[in-house]
């Protein structure tokens, strides 16, 4: 290694450097639950600001303490990449709070050339004044086609969201809209001007609303499905656990739901609210219109449909004949033996590649694990299943697994399916 040597590396490398520089057009960066110091971030940001040519950046810092200061180093040096196209950007539990949220949507504002953008600030304690600037950041990126937003547990109101709201109806070329709210202070003034935005983007084909454990009314659950009934959707996603949601509300769910002809996938998340028996009959009815779903995700815990309900469902299932991925949450609603019975004899029905099954807290006993026994052992093409079905009752003694199931569930296994139980 002598002098004529170190100079062609160095020769190479820089030649490399500006090679980078300038063709680098993606790059992904995954520094997740990392204890970060301020000077290895400045580096990190100093770096990426050099990539002039950069189309895509993907960063997720998730959880690793860099606060408000950190935060806005990275921003700067992503405000510099204005050929940015496509921005993921993961600052969950980052600890920016309020002013590091300033900071970031002030040199957000600089990505004219976005179509995509993603970002998670959960946890990060933003509130409404923090969305509020997030949200003129947003509006000027008027060429996005995708947006996605996770502000969970951030201490969100209703003006917060209204801000928000005001900037997706100037988006009008959104094709993909997904906000998660989980666990905020939304309320139905929220829901109401979240619905409006959403019944103004018509070239809409995705929709994600997470608005579960706020404090949004029927009326504001009512006033969304009225929205996402204006659309052509391909894949919805509803998530309104603990939303009071009644006999009205899954109504206009319902008719929401079978207006959506062209709805490969639905998930509707309605854990714990009071949907009962006939709620359940409507949402039944409007999953059975959708013959072109090929994956459902439907929660229903707590909501008392008890065995008219699951029949319902049932019927409704057995009739979805593209249906390839299924998760069926019903447990706590008193489904008992007939309901399983019904529920399992549908799942069986189907080319599933996917099945989770939550029936705990139902009653059921041998004769609904025999059903589940031959429903899963005709599904020949499942490559993953989970069961969950403790708190039940047994009356043959048979032990925490009914030996028909256990031989079915081998037998999957040895086909090379991924099996997850508990009782």
């Amino acid at each position: 290694y002598d002098a004529a040597t170190a100079f062609r590396v160095g020769a190479t490398d820089r030649q490399m450097r500006n090679a980078l520089k300038q063709q680098l057009m993606g790059i992904k960066i995954m520094l997740r639950r990392k204890r970060l110091q301020l000077e290895v971030l400045l580096a990190l940001a100093q770096s990426l600001s050099q990539l002039e040519g950069l189309r895509a950046l993907e960063v997720d810092i998730s959880f690793s303490s860099v606060g408000e200061d950190g935060a806005y180093q990275l921003a700067q040096a992503v405000g510099i990449l204005r050929r940015l196209q496509s921005l993921e950007l993961l600052l969950g539990g980052a600890g920016l709070g309020r002013t590091g949220c300033e900071k970031l949507a002030k040199e957000l504002a600089s990505l004219r050339s976005l179509t995509r953008l993603k970002l998670d600030l959960s946890l990060n304690d933003i509130g409404d004044t923090g969305l509020r600037e997030l949200s003129k950041s947003i509006r000027a990126a008027f060429l996005l086609r995708v947006l996605v937003l996770d502000l969970n547990r951030n201490r969100i109101a209703d003006a917060g969201v209204g801000c928000l709201a005001q900037v997706v109806r100037e988006l009008p070329g959104l094709s993909e809209l997904q906000v998660s709210l989980f666990d905020n202070r939304v309320g139905e003034d929220g829901a109401r001007q979240l619905a409006a935005a959403v019944r103004g983007l018509r070239r809409l084909s995705r929709l994600a609303l997470g608005l579960n454990r706020n404090a949004v009314s029927e009326v504001g659950v009512q006033d969304i499905a009225h929205a996402v009934g204006s659309h052509s959707l391909r894949a919805l996603e509803l998530d309104l656990s603990v939303s009071s949601v009644g006999w009205a509300g899954a109504h206009d769910l319902g008719m929401a739901i079978s207006s959506l002809q062209d709805l490969q996938s639905l998930t509707i998340d309605l854990n714990v609210n009071h949907v009962g028996s006939a709620g359940a009959r409507l949402l039944a009815q409007a999953i059975s219109a959708l013959q072109g779903l090929v994956s459902l995700r439907l929660l229903a815990s707590g909501n008392r449909i008890r065995e008219v309900g699951a029949r319902e469902l049932a019927q409704a299932l057995a009739g979805l004949r593209q249906l390839a991925n299924l998760e069926l949450d019903v447990s706590g609603n008193g489904i008992g033996d007939p309901g399983a019975c019904e529920l399992a004899r549908a799942m069986g029905l189907h080319g599933l590649g996917r099945l989770v099954a939550d029936l705990r807290g139902n009653l059921v006993g041998d004769h609904g694990e025999r059903e589940l026994a031959r429903a899963v052992g005709e599904l020949p093409r499942l490559e993953r299943l989970e069961l969950r079905l403790g708190g039940n009752c047994r009356s043959s003694g048979a032990g925490p697994l009914h030996h028909e199931l256990k031989n079915a569930v081998q037998k999957l296994q040895t086909g090379g399916c991924i099996c997850d139980f508990s009782y």
